[in-house]
């Protein structure tokens, strides 16, 4: 063995393997452990929101807990800048550098402000805390393990605890790696695939034997095949994939606008009056209307599930949804509430593929055997378009979503969703998010 050969073992190879799965090992531990604390909260609040529409009468006492919680997640957010907003935006800044990151925090206080969101039922997702806590936990390893000497591993491990994290939250391994070389790292090497695809795979392992241990789950939809649609209708999903890009630029412009207003308008108000408030509304409008609450899982679900929405004010009810979830969404990242921003855009794309679904079926243009198809269709081309992840929408669509009969059409709805936004000249959805965080922490 050459003294070079020596050196490559000894100096990356080793720090590599070592760190890699240090750091899937913890994540897997505490990200398993927040999902199921997660799902433990978001079935609390199923049922005190069941139970107040029930009884009306406890109506003011259900406002007045959204606002104490309101208040205790901006004494949080205040004290852990770190907590602030989406998880996926603030790993992306931390790992880029851009805004500083404490990962200490980042571990023991982001949980405990995303249970208190999940717990009111603002529609922010779990994947974010868990993206972000995978990233805190790469940071700290280096921190605890690999000290001074190995302190250039720093953002190699970051990335590869982000993309743990992704693979815990979507159950989606392979997405996971190609995510962190699209989306977090914004570049390819040997090194960082390595690295990433270390730490995913020790992740998944440790997950998996949770699970079979009855420790939580490991997949995010339970998704079947999905029937593959003849190629002579492939301007059906094209056409989904040039509307979803078009909703995708209107909703750049609309986190625009009010993040503008948030952050101008609103400047007077401290995070302690704004959570409050934000988190009341919240609840007095899903009192009335369940579909706004939460991340939008069990929406999606239901929408791509075996049973339409049946109902004879199915479009009504679906565009007051998708106004209703988005407008929270929007103002409750703005204004630093903890929570994830990708399942609730793929609910985004959902109920878009949903209404695109309905058209084409009740124009006969399709049997109602593609309506599962084609909402996933909505769904990573809106995702594909507005993120401007493309080729990390596409293998979601395969490996989480049932996509392998649909390859070609799925691929081509995604290219003109993509396109679209492309053409536009905006900065993708993420981008627009850090940039507006920087802002707001530089300030």
């Amino acid at each position: 063995m050459n003294k070079y050969h020596s050196h490559y073992i000894k100096n990356l190879l080793i720090p590599c393997l070592v760190f890699s799965i240090i750091t899937g090992v913890v994540s897997s531990l505490f990200v398993v452990a927040f999902k199921i604390a997660s799902s433990h909260v978001v079935e609390l609040s199923e049922k005190i929101y069941e139970k107040v529409r029930l009884e009306p009468q406890f109506l003011p006492l259900l406002i007045g807990g959204a606002l104490l919680m309101g208040f205790i997640a901006s004494l949080i957010i205040t004290f852990s800048h770190s907590c602030r907003g989406g998880g996926m935006p603030t790993s992306i800044a931390a790992i880029r550098g851009i805004v500083n990151f404490n990962w200490i925090k980042s571990i023991f206080f982001l949980p405990v402000s995303a249970l208190i969101t999940f717990l009111v039922g603002v529609p922010l997702g779990t994947e974010g805390p868990c993206v972000q806590m995978g990233t805190a936990i790469g940071d700290g390893v280096i921190h605890a393990v690999g000290g001074k000497k190995y302190r250039g591993w720093r953002r190699y491990m970051m990335v590869g605890g982000a993309a743990s994290g992704f693979a815990l939250a979507t159950g989606s391994p392979i997405t996971a790696v190609m995510f962190s070389m699209e989306e977090l790292h914004k570049t390819i090497s040997p090194l960082l695939f390595s690295v990433v695809s270390v730490s995913v795979i020790v992740s998944q392992l440790m997950a998996h034997l949770l699970s079979a241990l009855g420790f939580g789950s490991t997949n995010l939809f339970e998704s079947s095949l999905l029937p593959a649609l003849p190629l002579n209708l492939i301007y059906v999903p094209i056409m989904i994939g040039l509307l979803c890009g078009v909703c995708a630029i209107l909703f750049i412009k609309l986190y625009n606008l009010i993040d503008n207003f948030v952050r101008k308008k609103l400047k007077v108000l401290s995070v302690k009056v704004k959570l409050p408030i934000i988190f009341a509304l919240v609840a007095l409008v899903g009192f009335f209307f369940s579909e706004i609450l939460g991340s939008g899982h069990h929406l999606i679900e239901h929408l791509i599930g075996e049973h339409r929405f049946e109902t004879e004010n199915l479009w009504y009810l679906l565009i007051i949804f998708l106004l209703i979830r988005t407008i929270f969404m929007m103002v409750s990242n703005t204004a630093g509430v903890t929570g994830g921003i990708f399942l609730p855009t793929l609910a985004f794309g959902a109920i878009l593929g949903t209404i695109c679904a309905e058209l084409f079926i009740a124009l006969n243009v399709i049997s109602e055997e593609y309506y599962a198809l084609l909402v996933v269709v909505g769904i990573v081309s809106f995702l594909g378009a507005s993120m401007r992840i493309p080729v990390t929408a596409c293998l979601f669509a395969f490996e989480a979503l049932g996509g392998f009969n649909n390859i070609l059409l799925l691929t081509a709805a995604v290219a003109a969703a993509f396109i679209m936004v492309e053409v536009s000249g905006l900065s993708d959805f993420t981008s627009t998010v850090i940039k507006s965080r920087a802002h707001e922490i530089h300030k």
